[in-house]
């Protein structure tokens, strides 16, 4: 191991390439080689780093040039790798492709200087993966491509074949191939893989495991461990439960906390950035964990509630029967407490769908939503608060992402929700009362000015100097 940073990025030339499964095998297959490594995923993405972290029993990281600056990201991946052997991180997209300029897969190898494993679709592939895996390392020359993963190979002699394409043209090796096989297969949804604990209780996930197990044994695991600090590393025998950013209620020091955020966590609330939760708790707030789909009421002594995206169209009628639970949530808005809501979280606090209207949900806002068969709005976002009295300041923006299929219906058109958001100088979201809810998944580490005010929405304190402003 030389004096670069420990850890390696593995990328794809498009969507489906099969990252996630070639990242899947080296996170398993590093830790019985005895390396302790850390998944991470470039851009923002809810569900692959829940695999990641499924099989390497540590919380995923995302990582995204648009959201932190090159140093920060450099600071971010070097503390979560601190004691570790390295870290693996999954791509987005092609190699060269992000939602914005600078955040694809090559700039984030770039910004950490780590090493490229290319995972290729290599069916009905034989000598043309040298020319395509040429393409990919000659278009920027400071692309450090170090191997090849192939995928979907149709036998042996097939691996053999695009190994040697490979090392006749003085290309980077072949490390391994994943074959065409059903059992490799990960099931999708519209946004992306099916959440892993659909996945876990099938029973499907610890079949898979076992297969990348067997189809990756004889990949070239001393070339991969050179790419990892071989000296550092926790014991695999200390490391043990799940990650952290699977069960948030769980995320507590041994200090008391003076407030008290409740997180919706079940299968119908999922996406969250893990980030969040930490930059929250570094501020003093204690993170507690409830099901909007199994408890009867929200946790006591809460001072605020986030509910996070997810998939909460597939539990209209779950999430509609739990009376008790929606009464809690509107006795807690009545309250004046903070509410705090993105994406499916907010739909949560609509009326319900349109095309039933027997289901009803918190009723917050006076609209229902709709689901399509097309995606609505994919991007990053850069938002600002809408400020008010006793409200968020409106002075700091903050960075996210959109990612839906659903739209919103005004019960009354004529009726008017004071907006949560300006983006690019239009309203985006919604406010009531001490509500706060928008389409955006917000990555609060991007502003600190944002934390700060969401803080103080807990603490229900509002400085002398930014009330008088709204006088």
């Amino acid at each position: 191991m030389n004096n670069r940073r420990p850890g390696i990025v593995v990328s794809g030339l498009h969507s489906g390439s099969g990252k996630t499964l070639v990242t899947l095998a080296l996170l398993q297959g590093l830790e019985k080689k005895g390396f302790a490594v850390r998944p991470f995923k470039c851009g923002p993405d809810f569900i692959d780093p829940r695999f990641h972290e499924w099989i390497s029993g540590r919380t995923s990281v995302n990582l995204d040039p648009f959201f932190l600056s090159p140093g920060e990201v450099q600071a971010l991946y070097d503390r979560m790798t601190e004691g570790l052997s390295g870290g693996v991180a999954e791509g987005v997209m092609g190699f060269y492709d992000g939602l914005a300029k600078k955040t694809s897969t090559y700039d984030l190898a770039r910004i950490l200087d780590l090493p490229v494993l290319l995972a290729v679709y290599s069916k009905g592939m034989a000598e043309t993966l040298a020319s395509v895996v040429k393409g990919v390392r000659d278009h920027r020359p400071d692309t450090r491509l170090v191997g090849v993963i192939a995928v979907q190979t149709g036998s042996p002699k097939h691996g053999d074949i695009l190994a040697r394409a490979l090392e006749e043209e003085g290309l980077p090796p072949l490390l391994g191939t994943l074959p065409r096989d059903e059992s490799l297969k990960l099931p999708e949804r519209h946004l992306g893989l099916v959440d892993v604990r659909e996945l876990d209780r099938s029973g499907q996930l610890g079949r898979l495991a076992r297969q990348l197990d067997h189809f990756s044994s004889d990949w070239h695991w001393e070339k991969i461990g050179g790419f990892f600090d071989q000296s550092s590393g926790e014991s695999l025998a200390v490391r043990s439960g799940p990650p952290h950013s699977l069960v948030p209620g769980t995320r507590r020091s041994g200090n008391k906390k003076k407030l008290r955020l409740g997180v919706a966590w079940d299968s119908a609330f999922r996406f969250y950035y893990p980030e969040n939760w930490s930059a929250l708790e570094s501020r003093g707030i204690e993170i507690v964990s409830f099901s909007p789909l199994r408890d009867p009421v929200l946790p006591e002594e809460l001072d605020g509630i986030y509910l996070g995206g997810g998939y909460p169209e597939h539990f209209l009628e779950e999430l509609s029967k739990n009376t008790s639970f929606l009464e809690s949530v509107q006795g807690f808005h009545a309250s004046g407490r903070f509410v705090y809501a993105e994406c499916g979280g907010m739909l949560y606090l609509t009326e319900g769908p349109v095309e039933n209207e027997q289901i009803r949900w918190a009723g917050l806002f006076p609209y229902r939503f709709r689901m399509n068969a097309r995606l609505r709005r994919l991007g990053y976002v850069s938002a600002v608060p809408v400020g008010g009295e006793g409200w968020f300041s409106d002075s700091s923006p903050i960075r996210g992402h959109f990612f839906h299929y659903s739209e919103l219906v005004a019960k009354n058109p004529a009726s008017e929700v004071p907006p949560g958001f300006l983006v690019d100088g239009r309203p985006e979201g919604f406010r009531s009362g001490q509500a706060l809810a928008s389409y955006m998944h917000l990555y609060f580490p991007s502003s600190p000015h944002f934390l700060e005010e969401f803080v103080n929405q807990l603490e229900n304190i509002h400085s002398p100097s930014r009330n008088s402003s709204h006088i």
